[in-house]
């Protein structure tokens, strides 16, 4: 690492159960092939200095877990949450699109549009809102914990999101479709910000060498 540098580790939570839902802020729990899946994929993960974690129990589970290895405190961060999905959030997909399939396919065609109201089509978080939420859990990350290692553990939804703000990404849906976070992904980001305040984030795809 650059003095100066943060390196953050990201890691998606593994399989949990309710796998054909639409999770969100659902809190289902982490199932054991979820939690070998995330052993896996962190084994190689040899310095911590911080651990944070959204507090759904598909990733606290697991952060806690390894927390101990590294003889590490948890910081338990509601801003790396899932986004809630309202009305639609822990039901399955396939009956979603069963009952109100042109809602859904609008929404994902779109999910920035809201409806005369001001809502998301399921009423619950407005991807405007998540997108900003997640920018805001990224930025405190960074400043709160500046030169130090630190793994995140969260959602498919967050990992995508900040990828928005990482790339400078516009306001469209097909970043979306085009990356695919399978249970236990992961990726690396380092921050470094220089001596006129300007941000330079680098993105790490596995595997690399620490």
């Amino acid at each position: 690492m650059t003095i100066g540098e943060t390196r953050v580790d990201f890691l998606r939570h593994g399989l949990p159960e309710g796998d054909k839902c639409l999770r969100g802020h659902t809190d289902f729990a982490l199932t054991e092939v979820g939690f070998a899946q995330m052993e896996h994929a962190a084994s190689s993960l040899k310095e911590l200095d911080v651990i944070v974690t959204s507090p759904l129990q598909r990733c606290a589970t697991f952060a806690h877990h390894i927390a101990q290895q590294f003889n590490l405190e948890v910081v338990e961060e509601p801003l790396w949450k899932e986004m809630n999905f309202g009305e639609w959030d822990g039901l399955e997909q396939q009956q979603l699109w069963q009952d109100i399939g042109p809602t859904i396919d609008s929404y994902w065609r779109d999910p920035w549009q809201l409806t005369e109201q001001g809502e998301a089509l399921h009423k619950g978080e407005t991807l405007e809102h998540f997108d900003a939420r997640i920018l805001q859990a990224w930025q405190t990350l960074v400043t709160q914990y500046a030169g130090k290692k630190i793994l995140v553990v969260t959602h498919a939804g967050v990992m995508h999101q900040l990828l928005r703000h990482l790339l400078s990404m516009p306001k469209d849906t097909t970043y979306l479709h085009c990356i695919k976070f399978d249970y236990a992904a992961r990726y690396r980001v380092t921050h470094f910000v220089d001596n006129e305040n300007q941000q330079w984030p680098r993105l790490y795809w596995p595997p690399y060498i620490d």
